[in-house]
């Protein structure tokens, strides 16, 4: 495969991710009432992000080699963010996270803020 054709499937790839989690993000938005739509982003950065006052948030690009539970996690768990513009991880978030991971089948077991991939589990 030529560079210019390898150039295009990586970008359609990535807007293929990045679609798919602005989907997920503006259903769990919407799920939890939030009148914003944060705007998803993927960061070669170590983690991701949210930036409540930009209205937009950040899903570091090796979260994706973890699969769709986990993808869905991150997603969700940032956009709890937005809910009340907290960006601590105290009860109120746990108790917005959980619904929202519930809604969508999924729930964790809390040993940290980010739970391994392996302790995301379907309902």
């Amino acid at each position: 495969m030529d560079q210019t054709k390898l150039k295009l499937t990586m970008s359609l790839k990535e807007n293929l991710k990045l679609n798919e989690i602005q989907a997920l993000a503006n259903i769990t938005a919407k799920f939890l009432g939030l009148s914003v739509r944060p705007k998803a982003e993927i960061t070669s950065n170590k983690r991701g992000r949210a930036y409540t006052t930009q209205n937009r948030f950040s899903i570091p690009e090796w979260a994706f080699e973890h699969g769709e539970k986990f993808i869905i996690y991150y997603v969700v768990h940032e956009v709890c963010h937005f809910y009340g513009g907290t960006l601590d991880h105290g009860q109120l978030f746990c108790k917005v996270e959980d619904r929202a991971l519930k809604f969508w089948g999924l729930y964790i077991q809390r040993k940290k803020v980010y739970p391994q991939p392996f302790a995301i589990y379907k309902l």
